[in-house]
C-alpha cells in the first residue's frame, strides 16, 4: 500500500470523527451505492458512478436540515429512522439503475439509426454516380483482371483557372 491511500483514509477517519452525525448519513444511506461497487465487476465501474452519484443527490434533503437545523446524532439518527428518508434515498439510487440500465439501449438505437442514415447516404451516392458514369461503372468491379476501369475509358474532366 502506498502513502497515498493512507493518507486519504486518514483524512475519512479524522473528517469522520469531527462531522460524525453527518459520516453516519452517508455511511448509511450510500448502502445501495457500496452494494453496487461489491457486485459491478466491471473495470470501469459506470454502475457505481452513475447509481452513486444519484445515491448521494438523494442524500441532499437529509444533509442539509441536517446541517442547518443542528448536527448532533441525534437528529441525524432521527432522519435516518423517518420512513420518507428511505424512501427518498432509495429512489434516488432506483433512478440510477434506471438510467444505468437504459443507457447501452438508447445508445444502440442512436447508434444503429446513426448507421442506417450513412448506408442510405452512400447508397444514393452510389446510385448518382451509377446515373453519371453509367453501368459500366459496376461491371468490372468484382474482376480481379480488369486493367482499366471502365470509368477512366471516359474523357477526363479539364478544370477552368
Amino acid at each position: 500500500m502506498t502513502l497515498k491511500p493512507i493518507v486519504w483514509l486518514a483524512l475519512l477517519g479524522v473528517l469522520a470523527v469531527l462531522f460524525r452525525p453527518t459520516a453516519v448519513v452517508i455511511a448509511v444511506g450510500l448502502i445501495p451505492t457500496w452494494l453496487t461497487f461489491l457486485f459491478d465487476r466491471t473495470p470501469e465501474k459506470f454502475g457505481v458512478l452513475c447509481i452513486g452519484s444519484l445515491n448521494l443527490a438523494g442524500l441532499y434533503p437529509v444533509l442539509m436540515p441536517l446541517w442547518i437545523q443542528g448536527h448532533t446524532m441525534e437528529r441525524a439518527m432521527k432522519a435516518l429512522s423517518d420512513p420518507t428518508t428511505g424512501a427518498v434515498i432509495i429512489g434516488a439510487a432506483g433512478v440510477g439503475v434506471v438510467i444505468y440500465a437504459a443507457t447501452p439501449r438508447i445508445v444502440s438505437l442512436v447508434v444503429r439509426h446513426s448507421i442506417s442514415r450513412e448506408i442510405a447516404d452512400r447508397e444514393r451516392r452510389q446510385a448518382e454516380l451509377v446515373a453519371y458514369w453509367g453501368e459500366a461503372l459496376t461491371e468490372d468491379a468484382g474482376r480481379h483482371d480488369a486493367t482499366v476501369a471502365p470509368a477512366l475509358k471516359h474523357s477526363p474532366v479539364r478544370l477552368r483557372r
